[in-house]
């Protein structure tokens, strides 16, 4: 390789990541002081006691300035909704504005779930209701602030 081959490859390369840091440190940029909701992921069941949810997903950041990644959770318990006779599971996470937010549950095989995506915990962005038994999932991409 001649020496002008190998200066023009090493100056694409060098290029090539000074884009990539470039990019990567805008993404963390824009996690720190880009506009962001609180999401609240909610799923009821239709039980008179706590049930379990299985295969719990839900995006988001845990706090402000975090990645936003998909969460896991084998199982997590519901609790009694003072508003209703159904057995609710919540979470608040933080979510960028034009960003994916989701969530999805399995309940007990004979109780079937809803589920609901509220910014700033009042408005709904997204609404399901499932089958006994089945993942209920909800989705939606939050909106740019009014």
């Amino acid at each position: 390789m001649t020496n002008s081959r190998i200066a023009s490859t090493t100056a694409a390369a060098a290029a090539l990541a000074l884009t990539v840091i470039g990019l990567s440190g805008c993404a963390q940029v824009h996690q720190q002081v880009g506009d962001a909701w609180s999401v609240t992921y909610e799923v009821s069941v239709d039980a008179p006691e706590s049930v379990t949810l299985h295969d719990v997903r839900f995006q988001g950041a845990e706090r402000r300035g975090a990645a936003p990644t998909t969460h896991e959770r084998s199982a997590v318990s519901t609790t009694s909704d003072t508003k209703s006779a159904a057995q609710t599971w919540t979470h608040e996470s933080i979510v960028l504005t034009d960003d994916p937010a989701s969530v999805r549950a399995t309940p007990p095989a004979e109780r079937t779930a809803s589920c609901r995506i509220l910014l700033d915990g009042k408005k709904v962005i997204a609404e399901e209701h499932g089958r006994a038994g089945a993942p209920v999932r909800c989705a939606a991409t939050t909106p740019d602030f009014d």
